[in-house]
């Protein structure tokens, strides 16, 4: 749908879904997006508990209502033209996920840009928020080895390096965008290169277009340039871990959950040893058997 049809829409479902809820917000857009396939709304805190999505659907006229929860996807008649539809995507977010959640989608595949930059140094960020992989559980459990830093957006662009006044607001082009992703203090060159990127980065080369962009259009003639790129040089994974854990006070929280998780490493390696031994020990027993019921055998 035309931009102009978009604005007046989105106004219009905010409206409504006020009567709703408490928060209701949109992510800010992609850049250079003069046309849109759907519409996105993040709300939050019904004013009826338990929230119903029947009587949202009915207040936006809904003719189809597909229930994924937290996520709600409605075919609302498009205005002018019968039998066409608009896609409004609620998605329902617990109140204290609403800032982070809005924040982190924001600017479209911003994220996705940002994510490869960080991820060689240990950091994740998701819709809960930026976490910290502990490397020696990391290489075996990477869900378990990520330690919780903050979902407070501007104190984890403020970590990131990244400014805070432009990421509140659109960016204009394609182009701005990349620039500031470059600006992430942990951004470098070589995670984006063709021949090492992870399986996912190299799915999205497939399946977002500005990440391709990206990779195989953008970097090849931006690193080049040595102003505004990145201050990760000489920074090591290692210093990023010791930063962070000082710099959100997670020091503790690591250490215990280091302890705990070669306790359970230590003891599964028991386990295991012993269950060796008993092996081991099953099959001596049953050799001797075999040749104490050969040897009465052979004197028969």
């Amino acid at each position: 749908m035309p931009a102009v049809v978009y604005r007046c829409l989105l106004r219009q479902y905010h409206e409504q879904l006020s009567a709703f809820f408490e928060r209701v917000a949109n992510p800010i857009e992609a850049p250079g997006k003069t046309t849109f396939g759907d519409i996105d709304i993040l709300v939050a805190k019904p004013n009826v508990a338990p929230f119903e999505i029947e009587a949202v659907a009915k207040a936006l006229n809904a003719r189809r209502t597909l229930s994924f929860p937290p996520l709600y996807s409605l075919a609302v008649p498009y205005p002018g033209m019968e039998g066409s539809f608009v896609q409004v995507d609620i998605h329902v977010c617990e109140a204290d996920d609403f800032e982070w959640e809005l924040f982190h989608k924001s600017h479209g595949d911003m994220w996705n840009l940002i994510g490869t930059s960080i991820r060689s140094f240990g950091l994740t960020a998701n819709d809960k928020g930026l976490h910290l992989r502990i490397p020696e559980i990391e290489r075996e459990n990477r869900k378990r080895s990520m330690v919780f830093l903050t979902a407070k957006p501007d104190t984890a662009l403020d970590f990131l390096g990244l400014n805070k006044d432009t990421y509140a607001r659109p960016i204009d082009t394609v182009e701005a965008m990349f620039e500031y992703a470059c600006t992430c203090r942990f951004f470098r060159p070589e995670p984006y290169k063709k021949a090492d990127l992870k399986s996912n980065d190299r799915k999205r080369m497939g399946q977002r277009e500005l990440f391709r962009q990206f990779v195989e259009e953008y970097l090849p003639n931006r690193t080049s340039m040595a102003h505004n790129i990145g201050d990760a040089a000489g920074v090591t994974k290692e210093d990023v871990f010791e930063e962070a854990l000082e710099r959100f006070g997670k020091r503790e929280e690591a250490e215990t959950r280091i302890r705990a998780w070669r306790q359970e490493r230590d003891e599964l390696e028991r386990k295991q040893a012993t269950k060796y031994w008993r092996k081991e020990q099953t099959l001596e027993e049953n050799a001797y058997a075999d040749a104490w019921i050969n040897a009465l055998k052979s004197k028969a």
